[in-house]
C-alpha cells in the first residue's frame, strides 16, 4: 500500500482523467509525523522560565533558546540540498531518534555547558526531521493539489501549538511542578514516532540510478521573490508573537491576549480545513496577495490607538490573512520550482520561517526603542506591505 503511495507520487492525470489523488497511507503518514514532530516543539513553550530556574542568567537563557533556531539556519541549506525522496525517510528516522534521545535529557542537564550542548542535539534532530518530512510530503503532493495539501500540512504543524500548551499547563502539578519531566514524558509522543518513520522509510522509492546532485541555491526569479516574500510573512509573525502582549496591555486589552491568540489560531484552522480545495481553484498569487493584505491591515490597526476591544478583529484579520497567505505561498513554491528543486525550495521556506523569528524581535526590539510599541507593528506592516505586489508580479 505504502509502495503504490509512492510510487504515484506527483504523478498527474490526463485532462480528461480522474482528478490527480491526494489522500494516499504516505501522505496520511506524513501528516501525522509532522503533527508528532511539531508536537515536541510546541512543548518547549516555557523553556525560559525553566532555563532561568536552572540557575541560567538572562543572556544564557537566551542563548540556549537561540542555538536551536541557530542549528536550523545552518544545517537546512546543505541538508535540503543532499536529502532526496529516496532517503528522506531515514533521514525522518534519524531525526527521530535523535530526539528521543533529548527529551529525557532535559530531567539530568545540569549547568549551562550542558544544557548548551543538549539543545545544539536536540535542534540537530528537529532539523533532520523536519528536512525529511518536507522532502518526503512534496514528493507525495500532485502540483494540481498542492493548495489543499499545503493547507493540512499547516493544519498538523500548527495544532500542537494550540493544543499542547494549555494540556501542558493543566498536568505540571502531576510532574511536581517541574517541566523536565513533562519534556521526558514527551519521549511517549516520539517514540510511536519512530516506529511510523521506519515503516515509511522501509517503503521509500528506490533511489535513481545516477541522482542529480541538486544546486544548494535556489534559481528563478519566482523562488527568490517567494523566498523574500516568506520571510517577511514571518518576520510580521514573529513580532506579533513577541510584541503583541505589551502592546496589548498598552492599550488596556489585558484580558483580551489568550482570547486574542486562540481566535488568531483557530481561524487559521479552520479556514485552512474548509478551503484546501479552494485554494487549489483559485488565481493562487491574488488570493496570497489578499492574504498578505489583511495581515497588513492588522498590522497597522495594531500601530494605531485604537480601544482594546478592537484586539478581536485584529486578531480575525491576523488569522484570515495567514490561514491563506502561508500555504499558498507554499504551494506556489512548489508550483515555481521544477521537480527536483521541489523539496529543497520547499525546506528553504522553512529555513525563511527561522530567518523570521530571528530577525522579526530584533528589529521589533529596535523599532521599539525607537517608536514605541506602535512603531514596531508600524515597520512590521511596511516590511510586508511590498510583498503585496511582488505576488501580483508572479507569473501565472
Amino acid at each position: 500500500m505504502l509502495e503504490a503511495a509512492f510510487a504515484g507520487a506527483g504523478m498527474e492525470t490526463t485532462e480528461d482523467g480522474p482528478p490527480a489523488r491526494l489522500w494516499t497511507p504516505g501522505f496520511a503518514g506524513m501528516l501525522v509525523l509532522t503533527l508528532l514532530g511539531f508536537a515536541n516543539l510546541a512543548a518547549f513553550y516555557g523553556l525560559e522560565p525553566w532555563l532561568r530556574g536552572r540557575g541560567l542568567s538572562a543572556a544564557e537563557a537566551g542563548l540556549g533558546i537561540a542555538v536551536f533556531t541557530l542549528v536550523a539556519l545552518l544545517l537546512i541549506p546543505p541538508l535540503s540540498a543532499r536529502i532526496t525522496p529516496a532517503t528522506a525517510g531515514r533521514c525522518i528516522v534519524a531525526g527521530f531518534a535523535v530526539t528521543l534521545v533529548a527529551l529525557p535529557l532535559y530531567a539530568l542537564a545540569d549547568g549551562f555547558a550542558a544544557i548548551l550542548a543538549l539543545r545544539l542535539w536536540h535542534g540537530l534532530g528537529f532539523v533532520l526531521t523536519l528536512v525529511g518530512i518536507i522532502t518526503a510530503f512534496v514528493a507525495l503532493v500532485p502540483p494540481s493539489r498542492a493548495g489543499e495539501a499545503f493547507s493540512l500540512f499547516g493544519v498538523a504543524d500548527l495544532l500542537p501549538f494550540a493544543l499542547l500548551p494549555p494540556i501542558m499547563e493543566a498536568t505540571l502539578p502531576a510532574f511536581g511542578g517541574e517541566a523536565s519531566g513533562q519534556y521526558a514524558a514527551m519521549a511517549a509522543l516520539q517514540a510511536p514516532a519512530l516506529l511510523l518513520a521506519v515503516l515509511i522509510a522501509r517503503h521509500a522509492p528506490a533511489a535513481p540510478a545516477t541522482p542529480a546532485e541538486p544546486a544548494i541555491m535556489p534559481q528563478g526569479q519566482p523562488v527568490w521573490l517567494l523566498l523574500a516574500v516568506n520571510s517577511a510573512a514571518f518576520l510580521a509573525h514573529a513580532l506579533l508573537f513577541s510584541l503583541l502582549k505589551p502592546r496589548a496591555l498598552e492599550l488596556g486589552a489585558a484580558p483580551l491576549i489568550g482570547l486574542f491568540f486562540g481566535l488568531q489560531t483557530f481561524t487559521i484552522m479552520g479556514l485552512r480545513l474548509l478551503a484546501g480545495g479552494f485554494f487549489d481553484r483559485v488565481d493562487q498569487r491574488r488570493l496570497a496577495a489578499l492574504g498578505t493584505l489583511l495581515v497588513v491591515v492588522a498590522l497597522a490597526l495594531l500601530a494605531l490607538p485604537l480601544p482594546g476591544w478592537m484586539l478581536l478583529p485584529a486578531s480575525l484579520l491576523f488569522g484570515l490573512g495567514f490561514g491563506a497567505a502561508l500555504p499558498l505561498l507554499n504551494a506556489l513554491m512548489h508550483r515555481h520550482s521544477p521537480p527536483e528543486r521541489r523539496g529543497a525550495n520547499l525546506n528553504l521556506m522553512m529555513l525563511t520561517l527561522q530567518l523570521g523569528y530571528l530577525a522579526g524581535p530584533l528589529l521589533g526590539g529596535l523599532a521599539v526603542g525607537v517608536a514605541g510599541y506602535a512603531g514596531a507593528f508600524a515597520l512590521a506592516a511596511l516590511c510586508l506591505a511590498p510583498a503585496i505586489p511582488a505576488l501580483l508580479r508572479l507569473p501565472r
